[in-house]
């Protein structure tokens, strides 16, 4: 009896199969598919199930003999509707979504090893997956159309598009080995698509992926990446950048590792590198690697391109203040060089952007002042003589050059040169008097890099660079052909340096680096004035170093100041790294300095710890110790041309003291379901200020020094729906300084703005992207003037820093559209517009006083010079790649 079921079920069962694959005669001619299925149920066992509207307007033309199963294929083809078959006799009609399961092998590229324990994200989201043990991971409900973020400890960020790695082609992905760093991206799109989150709570900017900002149609990076929370430029410019309080000198700031002592082109308002051959740029507001020093504040370190180009390919364009072009060669496999050249074209056309940002930069100096103080731009009959005897060339340019080698594939050789210039030329001529300014500031430098790894556990980074800074100004006042005054500021830094850092990988979650560094640092200024009129001349070898400078009449400010000054550092660095599974980090690292002229030895401590408590929340943690030799007096002169009137020099240790500042931060990251939100609370403390770094405006003619305490918090939350961003940031800052000499209580920062507020979005439709933002702070503090005395001239002050600025605010807006060319792509092109400003409001940003004798009256009198922020300034600009 038992047999004979056995049999029957058997029998049974292969039946079922047989019917499975039995052919079926099908002759369709534009038939409704409600009418196929319901003929497909009665030559079958199978039920349909469908929605009217799922199969509403659906005709068939099929004639096939065939299984049922390859039917049913026939049919999603010609619907393009989804038959999913949920039993032997069920199947389920719907519309196709767009989610898919994708999956993938993660493998060593060289040793062709599995990599268990990667991280995989989906782009924009904190959803992803964990590799296991062979290397497979598996991500599910996943958007066609989305990227996926691959990361594994000491190897390559990679992307990949999830279509090419559905379920059904689940192939094998090959990392190559990183030899730079073991940071993960944690925050794909932190405000906008190309700004990503490190897990060391870097912010890396990624220029081939960066979306679009508001008011700017051209990638600048200073000029972006002041709409993230603590960073801000407070006089608008893209070189006066300002981390968590600290001022722009205090920034590390490295091109391809070689220190820039000038990030600005038009005396700030633009940034001094080309966004186009620049491959990435990483920032930190705090808990930097030990490896970092000799800056007390942020660090921002660009790197250009390090991928050797498969093509020759490069690209041209033009906007509203200068040209630009750039060349990718590749030589061989391993050999390729990168080119590239700007330069502004304001000496032939003259733009409404380049008069904006003229009005801006050069407001309040000789350069739209006449020599009686009257403003150039004023159309009466005086000054339309002097503008027609005025002459002004000024220019910017800058140029970069890069060869990269590539010996193995683990090695990665890099030569880096780059040179960057600033002229302007100013004459007044009224027969034979004439005044003119001469103003030349360059920064050129170059570096060698060589970074590689043996194996999976070693890894060695090896740099040399040279960098050198020259500002030079020169003011003369000719009187029938007789000097009569001359004004000179001169400002050299030649800095030079080698360093070497090795690594070891315990696990791939364990990494420990030791290295060193030396560097040597000459820099030099000379200030000199010296004013016939006065009726004392100043004998040029008769050479002072005293700061400020010594009065040596009542009735002459005239004074010859040189100093020059070197540094020789010897650093050595140690640093941890743990990696967590679960994407957490804890970085704690030590770096031990010694400067020439300083007996002591400087220890910098740091510590960076990020931990996951769960899959969308992480908290998170810094401190650390920094020291800085090198820093920028703000002159102390009354000069009229008030530009680019920051000298560096060096501490000494008597009147220039080291910058000491320890800092610390908290807080918490929630990145879930396309929202983030991100707080920081901190604390800094700096030592070692002085009066004369700082640019007080007071009458204590002794220099001094103090300290400078900061609180703030730093907020972000971010919403990403499709392709619409929106992103808001917020800064508390309370700024407190201390200067016992020069005041017996504490008062406000020079950058002490209490409340910083932006709203942005942006939003891509096809080829097009749109980005409106609005930015909002308090005012700056300033001293404000009571009066002068009409015997010396000398000018009273209230309370320093007692008054306040009205409050900031602007309206910005940016598009672009970017279209093919040639049909296979090669040739691309870009249109982009702005405008900043777009409600033209316009509020003072700081203020100088001086004494001046009034050209009417004769009389002396206290005249304020406010310098506003930008107007309305309208910004085009139109690319072409190939």
């Amino acid at each position: 009896m038992d047999k004979k079921l056995l049999w029957t079920l058997c029998f049974l069962w292969v039946g079922i199969i047989y019917s499975q694959d039995d052919e079926i005669t099908v002759n369709y001619n534009n038939v409704p598919l409600k009418t196929v299925l319901t003929d497909l149920e009665q030559k079958t066992e199978i039920i349909f199930s469908f929605s009217e509207e799922v199969i509403e307007a659906k005709f068939i033309d099929l004639t096939l003999k065939a299984p049922i199963t390859d039917i049913l294929k026939r049919l999603e083809l010609l619907t393009g509707l989804v038959f999913e078959k949920i039993s032997d006799q069920q199947v389920i009609i719907s519309f196709p979504s767009n989610k898919i399961t994708v999956c993938g092998y993660l493998f060593d590229a060289d040793l062709k090893d599995p990599l268990p324990f990667a991280n995989i994200v989906i782009e924009g989201t904190s959803k992803g997956a964990i590799s296991d043990e062979k290397g497979y991971f598996q991500i599910e409900k996943v958007a066609a159309t989305a990227a996926l973020l691959i990361q594994y400890v000491g190897y390559e960020n990679i992307f990949i598009n999830a279509s090419d790695y559905s379920n059904e082609n689940c192939r094998n992905i090959y990392i190559r080995p990183d030899t730079q760093s073991l940071n993960e991206v944690v925050v794909l799109g932190y405000i906008t698509k190309g700004v990503d989150r490190n897990t060391d709570g870097s912010i890396t900017v990624t220029n081939d992926n960066v979306g679009i900002f508001p008011g700017i149609s051209e990638p600048d990076l200073f000029q972006s990446i002041q709409l993230i929370p603590g960073i801000t430029s407070p006089d608008e410019s893209a070189s006066g950048i300002q981390i968590r309080g600290g001022s722009p000198d205090q920034n590390l700031i490295l091109w391809d590792g070689i220190r820039i002592y000038n990030t600005g082109h038009f005396f700030g308002l633009i940034s001094a590198f080309n966004p186009y051959i620049t491959e990435d740029a990483k920032i930190y507001k705090g808990g930097a690697s030990a490896r970092y020093g000799d800056r007390i504040s942020g660090v921002i370190d660009l790197k250009s391109d390090t991928k050797i180009p498969r093509r020759f390919e490069g690209g041209f364009g033009l906007n509203g203040t200068h040209a630009d072009l750039f060349f990718k060669v590749p030589f061989f496999k391993s050999v390729g060089l990168v080119l590239s050249a700007r330069h502004s074209y304001t000496n032939i056309l003259e733009t409404p952007t380049f008069e904006s940002f003229s009005e801006k930069a050069f407001q309040n100096t000789r350069i739209l002042n006449t020599q009686n103080g009257e403003i150039i731009p004023n159309q009466d009959d005086d000054t339309e003589i002097i503008e027609n005897q005025a002459n002004n060339e000024f220019f910017f340019s800058d140029v970069n050059a890069k060869l990269i080698v590539k010996p193995s594939k683990n090695d990665l050789i890099t030569f880096s040169g780059l040179r960057t210039n600033n002229e302007l030329d100013f004459r007044v001529q009224d027969d034979e008097d004439v005044s003119r300014d001469d103003l030349i500031i360059k920064n050129e430098g170059a570096s060698f890099e060589w970074s590689g790894s043996k194996g999976r556990k070693f890894h060695h980074h090896l740099n040399g660079y040279y960098s050198n800074f020259d500002s030079d100004y020169n003011f003369q006042i000719l009187e029938d052909n007789i000097l009569e005054e001359e004004d000179i500021r001169r400002n050299i830094v030649e800095d030079y340096g080698f360093g070497l850092n090795l690594g070891y990988d315990f696990l791939p979650q364990h990494r420990i680096t030791a290295g060193y560094q030396f560097s040597k640092t000459d820099v030099s200024f000379l200030l000199f004035r010296d004013d016939a009129r006065d009726g004392i001349d100043i004998d040029p070898d008769e050479i002072d170093d005293d700061i400020p400078p010594p009065v040596l009449s009542a009735n002459t400010r005239d004074f010859n100041i040189t100093r020059r000054n070197e540094v020789i550092a010897n650093t050595a660095f140690a640093e941890y790294q743990y990696k967590l599974k679960n994407n957490g980090l804890i970085n704690l690292g030590l770096r031990t300095s010694h400067y020439s002229d300083f007996d002591d030895l400087f220890f910098e401590p740091r510590a960076n710890i990020e931990i996951p408590i769960t899959n969308s929340i992480r908290l998170k943690a810094t401190g650390e110790k920094r020291y800085q030799v090198i820093s920028q007096l703000v002159e102390f002169e009354d000069v009229q041309l008030r530009l680019e009137n920051n000298i560096w020099t060096v501490s000494n240790g008597e009147d220039i003291p080291i910058l000491e500042s320890t800092q610390f931060s908290g807080g918490f990251l929630i990145n879930s379901k396309g929202w983030t939100f991100d707080i920081d609370g901190y604390y800094k403390n700096i030592s070692g200020l002085t009066s004369f770094t700082n640019g007080f405006t007071n009458t204590n003619n002794e220099i001094s020094e103090g300290e400078s305490r900061v609180v703030g918090v730093d907020i972000l939350l971010k919403k990403k729906i499709g392709n619409f961003r929106l992103w808001l940031g917020y800064t508390f800052n309370d700024i407190e300084f201390t200067f016992s000499e020069l005041q017996s209580s504490p008062f406000p920062g020079n950058n002490d703005i209490t409340h910083n507020f932006n709203i942005s979005n942006t939003y891509e439709v096809k080829n097009w992207e749109f980005s409106l933002g609005w930015n909002y702070r308090t005012g700056a503090p300033f001293t404000d003037a009571e009066g002068f005395n009409t015997t010396n001239g000398d000018i009273n002050f209230g309370s320093i820093n007692a008054e306040r600025f009205p409050d900031y605010h602007r309206l910005d807006a940016s598009a672009t559209y970017k279209f093919n060319i040639s049909k296979n792509g090669n040739w691309r092109g870009r249109l982009g517009v702005s405008l900043l400003n777009i409600y033209n409001r316009q509020v003072p940003l700081s203020v100088f006083y001086r004494v001046d004798e009034n050209p009417v009256t004769q009389e002396q009198e206290l005249e304020q010079l406010e310098q506003l922020s930008l107007g309305i300034t309208p910004n085009i600009v139109f690319r072409i790649y190939f």
